[in-house]
């Protein structure tokens, strides 16, 4: 049903199309017999004619079109070649054009049939002028089937461009996401590796709370994003292990505005930002830190915000964006997601610690369904 649809609108479009013309040469046509004061080419000869003429044409376009297609002129060697097919093909559709067209006109134009009783006659009379105007137009009905065959082809190649590019950005997503998993893995292991002998009981916990971090996250590995939400179940599973770790030396806030909740981030986005700030503000330290995770909307944006009680940044550190393996590739993933759309930057907090802001765009899971 749709094919059939399809069919009748091109063919609406083209008879339109073809009538439009035939109306404007018309309009020329009777334009000149008025200043040449031929009053035996009125408004009807000139509908009849030109009607006639060009609808005879829009028949014939979409044999043109599939002919072009087929014996396609490039500036190549092998095809060329087709200009040997195309120039004697032109010739041949002129003449059967101009044959069909005079045969109909004598036929409908008694004034046409009393000037020339013999339709050979009518022939012998009009065929050369009008053979010559045949000429031109089916050259251009070539000419700009050629120009829809490369303008397909444009369209075509922009397309399969931009499906290349997103197929490579994705791969490099998908490249750099997976860089996370041994990051994180190797760092845990390391962790539960100094706990098998002094700790037997949180080396065991750490295990199987790995196992659970493990699973759910390659559950979701083929998702680039998730909601806010379930990035905040995949962190607590991920905190949950350093917590067995730490014990009491770790403490975690959350703070999350219930309208961010729904918003799309990237898949494991935060996990290494958290790694980041246990390995630089808890781990060397033996009194309690704290970790605050925030999240709220900010003027269309969605704003996250990590902060610690560690040392911060050292003022000599120029470039504190760019430390570690984690925020190297936090920064590579929102960039590949965001282009320049995102803000991510690490400042030393006022009051002692640091805070890594990042800022994208908020969209909820409803409006991306």
């Amino acid at each position: 049903m749709n094919d059939l649809t399809a069919n009748w609108r091109r063919i609406t479009i083209l008879f339109l199309g073809w009538t439009l013309v035939g109306l404007v040469f018309a309009a020329v046509s009777y334009g000149v017999a008025l200043s040449q004061n031929d009053p035996r080419f009125g408004i009807a000869a000139a509908l009849k004619l030109n009607l006639v003429l060009f609808y005879l044409w829009g028949v014939f376009s979409p044999f043109i079109f599939r002919f072009s297609r087929r014996f396609r002129v490039e500036f190549r060697p092998l095809r060329i070649r087709n200009l040997r097919v195309q120039l004697p093909a032109i010739v041949l559709l002129a003449a059967i054009h101009e044959l069909l067209l005079l045969s109909i006109l004598w036929s409908i134009s008694p004034r046409a049939r009393a000037e020339s009783p013999l339709l050979y006659a009518y022939y012998a009379r009009h065929f050369g002028y009008g053979f010559y105007i045949n000429l031109i137009i089916a050259s251009l009905i070539v000419l700009g089937s050629h120009a829809l065959l490369y303008y397909d082809d444009f369209r075509a190649g922009q397309l399969e461009q931009a499906s290349l590019k997103a197929q490579l950005a994705q791969a490099q997503l998908r490249a750099l996401k997976m860089q996370v998993h041994p990051h994180f893995l190797f760092n845990t292991l390391h962790s539960i590796s100094s706990l098998v002998l002094e700790d037997p009981p949180k080396a065991n916990s750490m295990i199987a709370r790995l196992g659970d971090f493990l699973r759910i996250t390659l559950d979701n590995s083929d998702q680039q994003l998730v909601t806010l939400k379930q990035e905040t179940e995949f962190l607590r599973c991920y905190l949950d292990i350093e917590q067995v770790r730490f014990g009491d030396r770790l403490r975690v806030a959350f703070e999350m505005e219930p309208v961010t909740l729904s918003a799309q981030v990237p898949h494991l986005i935060l996990q290494p930002i958290v790694e980041n700030a246990i390995q630089h503000a808890v781990a060397p330290r033996t009194a309690q830190s704290q970790i605050q995770i925030k999240a709220n909307q900010q003027n269309g944006l969605l704003r996250i915000e990590i902060k610690d009680n560690g040392p911060g940044i050292p003022s000599r550190d120029d470039s504190p964006a760019d430390r570690g393996l984690g925020l190297k590739n936090v920064r590579a993933r929102l960039n590949e997601i965001y282009g320049q759309n995102f803000r991510f930057e690490l400042t030393n907090n006022p009051g002692g610690g640091l805070i890594v802001g990042m800022e994208i765009p908020l969209h909820s899971s409803a409006e991306l369904s």
